[in-house]
């Protein structure tokens, strides 16, 4: 069975702010405090330029992206060696920037333009719903599938069988052409290539946790009390961002008012480079106390991104 990378890209408002990593939104300038200026940049740091320990532990979408390219380069190359001479799927390249964009809203929204725009509704990809990395695979005929992946489609009854030979009589690999693919980009261990349960776990736990942490709370009192001298009540950016009067397809007046005003009591603050400072402490314990894992994890990530180049290079 092929595997893909889905990514939902779904727009904040009414939701938890999102549990990824923060990484890739381009932000303009330094940031302003003075009336009538607008926020560009997170407080402090860009929010660009922050990364959380975790992340090192992850392939990032562009290195996902890149090992689709990889991968189906090896088993194109298989796939002709046993006969399918026509076949040429190559991934396509580009979602991995939405991707990115859509891992720059960990803390909540913190660009007053984009706020301006869109309340608490950031952009990915003109209103995307979802990306795949490297797209939809195209729909294969019934031999391709079998030689792709070693096994007859699956029949009416459920059953699979598998197959050893194309029609023509050429030998089919084990675990087909894309598990024979899989298994080199991966040096044999393919079953971990997505699997990234550990650390998607651990991020959750390092946010809750970070919410505890005693500079979180005190940050968020003061960002409150900045949101009360604008007239507005809320006890985190979080209960901003969740506001269940936030409804509707598009955001209306109300809550571009509230992101804007949040934006600007997270730069008055310095709540981002505070939140996210707390949280890296929180992950480095995580990792410590997970270490022979995590570092199994890392050397997998390490080998799937050297193999990668050395394919794409030659």
């Amino acid at each position: 069975m092929r595997v893909t990378k889905t990514v939902p890209i779904v727009a904040l408002a009414v939701g938890a702010l999102t549990l990824s990593a923060c990484s890739g939104q381009d932000t303009n300038s330094s940031p302003a405090n003075k009336a009538g200026e607008r926020v560009q940049a997170a407080p402090a740091r860009m929010v660009a330029e922050m990364t959380l320990p975790l992340e090192a532990y992850q392939l990032s979408p562009a290195d996902y992206e890149r090992s689709q390219q990889a991968l189906w380069k090896l088993t194109t190359s298989c796939m002709k060696d046993i006969g399918f001479t026509s076949f040429d799927f190559l991934p396509s390249r580009g979602t991995a920037d939405q991707i990115e964009a859509h891992e720059d809203v960990r803390y909540g929204t913190y660009n007053q333009q984009e706020a301006e725009r869109n309340g608490y509704r950031p952009d990915f990809g003109k209103g995307a719903r979802g990306a795949v990395i490297g797209g939809e695979e195209p729909k294969f005929t019934a031999e391709e599938e079998a030689a792709l992946d070693g096994v007859s489609p699956q029949g009416t009854d459920g059953g699979q069988k598998k197959v050893r030979t194309t029609e023509t009589g050429e030998a089919i690999p084990e675990d087909g052409c894309y598990g024979q693919a899989l298994d080199k980009l991966t040096g044999g261990q393919s079953d971990l290539y997505l699997d990234d349960t550990l650390v998607e776990e651990l991020n959750g736990q390092s946010y809750e946790q970070s919410l505890k942490d005693q500079r979180v709370t005190a940050v968020f009192a003061r960002w409150s009390s900045c949101m009360v001298a604008k007239g507005l009540t809320y006890k985190s950016p979080i209960d901003a961002n969740n506001d269940p009067s936030f409804t509707g397809d598009t955001a209306g007046a109300e809550e571009k008012k509230v992101a804007v005003a949040d934006t600007a009591c997270k730069n008055s603050t310095d709540l981002v480079s505070v939140w996210h400072d707390a949280e890296a402490e929180v992950q480095r314990t995580l990792i410590s106390e997970h270490g022979p894992e995590l570092a199994k994890r890392k050397a997998l990530n390490s080998a799937i991104r050297a193999k990668t180049s050395a394919l794409l290079t030659s």
